[in-house]
């Protein structure tokens, strides 16, 4: 069974270890299938560290995201930067705005909603060992696979298994 499994047959063979993130989810991209190693950011304020992060070599890899705002933290110039520099996708706990020019992008974005303004103020944040999204603890070396029916993240032993 390939990372390129749906989601929904993931789970139910791995349902012990197929950690959900539970949320509804919106595909901001044409690109709602996409997997990779977990990159994760948490983000307090200001969204410079994550377009930072997003302005160096993915390599495949997704940035998990955690917002403690409501503000927008995700626009098109990041997008054009995950796109632009390999990354498979982006999972954001938060907003993002600049939607009808993020929609065209080849990168998988995936967040809760949007929202017409950018986050301004607070604590910068940036990559972290571990961060909570959608109840769900990712921790640097997890597996994200994302589709239609959800996202999970996987320990790597699982995601080896799976063709990682």
């Amino acid at each position: 069974m390939p990372l390129a499994t749906p989601v929904t047959d993931i789970v139910d063979a791995h349902r012990d270890r197929a950690r959900i993130l539970d949320a509804d989810w919106r595909f901001f991209t044409g690109v709602a299938r996409f997997h990779g190693p977990a990159r994760p950011v948490a983000l307090h304020g200001p969204d410079g560290a994550l377009k930072a992060l997003l302005q160096t070599p993915g390599n495949g890899a997704v940035a998990v995201v955690s917002v403690g705002a409501r503000a927008a933290v995700f626009g098109d110039g990041m997008a054009q930067a995950a796109e632009a520099n390999g990354w498979a996708g982006v999972v954001i706990d938060g907003a993002v705005c600049d939607v009808a020019l993020i929609r065209p992008r080849k990168v998988g974005v995936a967040a809760l909603r949007a929202y017409p303004a950018y986050l301004r103020e607070g604590l910068a944040g940036g990559p972290a060992a571990t961060v909570t999204v959608a109840g769900v603890t990712v921790r640097e070396g997890d597996w994200i696979v994302a589709d239609e029916d959800g996202i999970v993240a996987l320990d790597a032993e699982t995601a080896r298994a799976l063709g990682a």
